[in-house]
């Protein structure tokens, strides 16, 4: 498992997409810097908050799992090498776990790592606002790594499937219709965030508690994790 997981996420760490992703979890932090050095009227807790909600939670980290997780067996599908790698004496679950912690290792930790330095600097230091952005960037991430990589073995069009959910599902339907929020992987992130500090995200309307966000992101990863298992001992390869 080990040596699976160290491939995959050196695959992953050395495509070209790195550069687009690296890109994009600046974003957060130029943003806080530019709070500082600019004149605004905005407060610090409101800057902070539509930091997280409509940049990183709502884009930045749906599109960089997106990247990541669709392509975790990216190489052997296109290699045509999964057939080696399914004919090894290895559970499918000892192949599915290495990979999906490999997307959510080289995608979701720079994202947490960059909301938690943004809001870091917008709140002029102070962590526990913080930490609970790292952390509920982490739970979001791990959702979301588990949806992309069986989207990524289950169809070829995986990216165009993942553009729909994020853009049309997350940013637009569950962004403003409160009945589907225990079915938005968005919903689930900024519920546990403002669940872990109640000063975060106060103007979310009807948000998540953090007990139901951590237990349905739990439910994603693990019926997303045994779809992929499943997925991976019906497929007929070479």
């Amino acid at each position: 498992m080990t040596a699976i997981f160290v491939l995959t996420a050196r695959q992953l760490a050395g495509s070209r997409r790195v550069w687009l992703v690296l890109a994009l979890v600046a974003l957060p932090v130029l943003a806080a810097v530019l709070f500082h050095v600019g004149e605004t009227t905005t407060t610090n807790a409101r800057f902070a908050d539509n930091v997280t909600t409509t940049l990183i939670a709502s884009g930045i980290l749906p599109l960089v799992m997106l990247l990541f997780a669709t392509s975790a067996f990216g190489n052997e599908l296109v290699d045509r090498t999964l057939g080696y790698l399914a004919l090894k004496p290895l559970a499918r679950w000892r192949i599915v776990l290495p990979k999906l912690a490999a997307a959510f290792f080289v995608g979701g930790v720079p994202v947490a790592a960059s909301g938690f330095v943004a809001v870091a600097l917008v709140d002029g230091g102070g962590l526990r606002g913080a930490l609970a952005t790292g952390l509920g960037l982490l739970v979001g991430a791990a959702a979301y790594a588990a949806i992309f990589t069986w989207a990524g073995l289950a169809s070829r069009h995986a990216l165009l499937l993942g553009l729909v959910y994020v853009f049309v599902w997350e940013a637009t339907l569950a962004a403003y219709l409160d009945g589907v929020r225990f079915l938005s992987i968005r919903r689930y992130t900024l519920g546990l965030i403002h669940g872990l500090d109640e000063a975060r995200l106060a103007r979310i309307d009807d948000p998540l508690s953090s007990g139901a966000a951590i237990l349905a992101a739990a439910l994603v990863v693990g019926a997303f994790t045994a779809l992929t298992v499943r997925k991976l001992v019906r497929m007929d390869v070479p």
